[in-house]
């Protein structure tokens, strides 16, 4: 079986993992705590669009999107097939819950299987948070003319939160965004990855 991109898959998952803990991820857990972005960060957010929201570029990779907020920026890398993988992980707050965007660089060798990235995601959260997740609905579509997955997911116990996550096999890269947020706010989450789907840029 291939391996995933746990690099990916942890950074994601620790930072989607603070809407459904209401906020609050472990401070045990590694590279889950967001951080304000440090000097040289690995990102460029450019001066705000429309009603708060702020065009995010990745600067490794070149990829803009649309967010609703300035992000939070953490960065990751870990070793898969013997190569040095990182992630660059962009987090936003809303009122309505959280935005997670993430980079991750794939090596050469790696074969990018969506289905599996996205197992791997959802077995992540339980394995690295303790918060039980399930996806549904999971459909291939495109971005950018890049294959792409668009599923829904929801948690299947406690506390009912809801959202989106998306994951776009770049080639070089796997693309990611998780919106996330309380069951109630729905419709507004839905809007909301709608509108970051539909920005992505991928050069």
């Amino acid at each position: 079986m291939s391996p995933t991109i746990r690099s990916g898959r942890l950074l994601v998952s620790a930072l989607a993992a603070a809407a459904v803990t209401g906020g609050v991820v472990a401070s045990s857990t590694a590279g889950a705590a967001p951080v304000t972005p440090r000097a040289g960060a690995v990102t460029e957010i450019r001066a705000e669009l429309r009603a708060g929201w702020v065009k995010t570029t990745d600067a490794p990779t070149g990829i803009t999107v649309d967010l609703p907020g300035k992000a939070t920026v953490e960065k990751h890398t870990e070793r898969v097939l013997g190569h040095d993988v990182t992630s660059r992980g962009y987090l936003v707050q809303t009122g309505e819950g959280f935005v997670v965007f993430a980079v991750t660089d794939v090596p050469d060798s790696y074969d990018i299987r969506l289905e599996a990235e996205l197992q791997a995601f959802v077995e992540g959260m339980k394995q690295e948070t303790g918060a039980s997740l399930i996806s549904t609905g999971a459909e291939m579509t495109t971005v950018e003319g890049r294959p792409a997955l668009d599923a829904r997911i929801a948690t299947d116990e406690g506390e009912r939160m809801t959202g989106s996550t998306l994951l776009v096999d770049g080639d070089r890269y796997l693309v990611q965004a998780v919106t996330v947020g309380p069951e109630a706010n729905e419709k507004a989450l839905d809007k909301t990855h709608r509108e970051i789907v539909d920005s992505m840029r991928i050069p």
